[in-house]
């Protein structure tokens, strides 16, 4: 059946709409933030620690070649029967070496700036640089509160820009109020107070994923988290000579942000049913499944663990939607999610408005622009918002004409998203292009698209 559905030629697939239900149980690969935390974190650990389904995705293989050119010892091991798992061998605090050549960061964001932070508290010199989407991402939100902090950086385009040379070490502590919601640039200021003298505290008006804080706590490493009156939270981080990250052995659970295409397909196939094991679902990572409940999706949640991290099995039903406006406070909680997010909107009946997401424009793409590109090559009715977007949905969408291509624009979410959307769409004959970007963040997705729609 994939093969009639899915039809690959060179860097782009060829997608024809799903004629029949299906009902089948799924995992997805690893968390990638968590990924690739456990990689730094573990990397700065006094010892060996382990990590289990860590992602494979192209992001996340950068963190471990960045890691080991910083001189850390970084080995496939099968731990629990499974090839995803890594032995680290933690250097310390201070047992990183300056790189003999540029780090490479890929497409990755989350790697850029967290890495940041780590290379601005060592005493050597180096040099970041990643692929031209990467390149392209602004990065002067980090180089602003590490400078505050002693760092010296330069970049492209007046320090704005990567490739970022650092020249780190002397840091001291500073308070930080974070500008925007943004868990990446939060992470960044908390590694970087790993090595600073004194205590830094970070707040931020609007609660962020806080994956970076739930493992230094898992290493008995001294961060506290405080809930303000006035909303937020401030964390406070004890600086250097202050602890030791401890070893640790994590199983890292399922990407929530991956999970999010076959939630999208079990809601919207008619007649189907997807369930979807041991995935994250901390409360900063699913504010999807808040909006589509506020649509009137069936779906399940049944939380099955809390410590790291609460992680649950998810059951998502075929779904008669309606229209929403998306609350604002849930935009920082679903910012990966609003390129599925979009296409779900496209097959319910009435409007969706979403605002307060101008942060969709410095992703890996501009993504109000290529959502709305996209979309609107399908047919959806859908309005281009200077903070995000309005769609006039149809439970009826049927694709028009003998064959839409649509492109990615080299952004890997964009092109998950539109080929979930040929899926379903009526008398669909979609071509993806650009499709090699989905190495960044889930390889295994077509393999697990393939599994699903041919049971």
């Amino acid at each position: 059946m994939t093969k009639d559905l899915l039809e690959f030629k060179q860097d782009k697939v060829l997608v024809k709409g799903l004629s029949k239900e299906f009902s089948a149980a799924i995992e997805v690969p690893g968390d990638k933030s968590i990924s690739h935390r456990a990689v730094m974190l573990g990397s700065l650990a006094a010892g060996k620690s382990y990590a289990s389904n860590l992602s494979l995705s192209r992001d996340n293989l950068a963190t471990v070649a960045a890691f080991r050119k910083l001189g850390i010892g970084i080995k496939k091991q099968n731990l629990n029967g499974r090839p995803k798992d890594l032995v680290i061998e933690g250097a310390g605090l201070y047992g990183l070496k300056e790189p003999e050549s540029v780090i490479n960061t890929a497409n990755s964001g989350t790697l850029t700036r967290l890495l940041a932070g780590i290379l601005a508290g060592n005493d050597f010199f180096s040099v970041m640089s990643g692929d031209k989407y990467l390149n392209s991402r602004p990065m002067r939100r980090i180089i602003e509160p590490l400078s505050l902090m002693g760092a010296k950086i330069t970049g492209r385009r007046k320090n704005a820009y990567p490739p970022l040379a650092i020249s780190g070490g002397g840091l001291k502590s500073i308070f930080y109020e974070v500008p925007v919601p943004s868990a990446q640039v939060k992470s960044c200021v908390i590694m970087a107070a790993l090595f600073a003298e004194g205590d830094t505290v970070i707040y931020e008006k609007k609660e962020t994923r806080d994956h970076t804080e739930n493992l230094l706590r898992l290493q008995g490493y001294p961060v506290t988290v405080d809930a303000p009156e006035s909303g937020g939270s401030i964390i406070t981080v004890k600086g250097r000579g202050r602890g030791e990250l401890q070893p640790f052995n994590i199983d890292i659970p399922g990407d929530f942000s991956s999970a999010a295409f076959f939630i999208a397909l079990g809601i919207l196939n008619k007649g189907s049913e997807v369930r979807i094991k041991n995935i994250l679902v901390n409360e900063k990572r699913t504010g999807l499944l808040k909006a589509l409940k506020m649509m009137g999706a069936d779906i399940n949640l049944a939380v099955m663990g809390e410590v790291p991290e609460k992680t649950g099995d998810i059951k998502a039903k075929y779904s008669a939607l309606k229209g929403i406006t998306v609350p604002q406070e849930l935009v920082p909680d679903m910012i990966d999610e609003f390129p599925i997010f979009s296409v779900i909107a496209s097959f319910a009946e009435g409007k969706t408005t979403v605002t307060g997401a101008k942060e969709l424009r410095v992703k890996e793409s501009d993504r109000i622009k290529t959502i709305v590109y996209n979309l609107k090559a399908v047919g959806v009715d859908i309005k281009e918002l200077e903070d995000g977007f309005e769609i006039n949905g149809d439970p009826d969408l049927k694709n028009v004409g003998n064959l839409t291509v649509l492109n990615s624009f080299g952004d890997h979410r964009i092109a998950m998203s539109m080929i979930i959307a040929g899926l379903i769409l009526k008398n669909a004959k979609i071509e993806m292009r650009g499709i090699r970007c989905i190495n960044t963040s889930f390889p295994e997705f077509f393999d697990t698209v393939s599994g699903l729609i041919n049971r």
